[in-house]
């Protein structure tokens, strides 16, 4: 999807525990993108699906649901909001290695 661009950046939470975030950008100039564009996105090998993830950047909804799904082996996954924080959607519990 040439035009968005996913980045994985690792962090910590204020007690010391890992996870990473996903963050969205929409690179078409006017910051309209279609579903049709999912065709070729693919989230970074580098992922630790030990680790929580949060989800964050300005994209549609139907983004989003795409990404939670993708992000489902992940130890759990948040949705960022800019008046709550992260704000958890998903858990998984299991072997996250054997399901990847």
């Amino acid at each position: 999807m040439s035009n968005t661009q996913l980045n994985l950046i690792s962090h910590r939470t204020t007690d010391g525990m890992p996870y990473q975030h996903l963050r969205i950008e929409i690179t078409n100039p006017d910051g309209i993108i279609e579903p049709v564009d999912l065709r070729g996105l693919q989230i970074s090998s580098n992922i630790q699906w030990q680790q929580g993830v949060v989800i964050e950047g300005r994209a549609p909804m139907w983004l989003y649901a795409y990404l939670v799904h993708e992000c489902h082996p992940a130890s759990w996954v948040g949705c960022y909001d800019t008046r709550l924080g992260a704000v958890v959607v998903s858990t998984s519990r299991g072997d996250k290695q054997a399901r990847r």
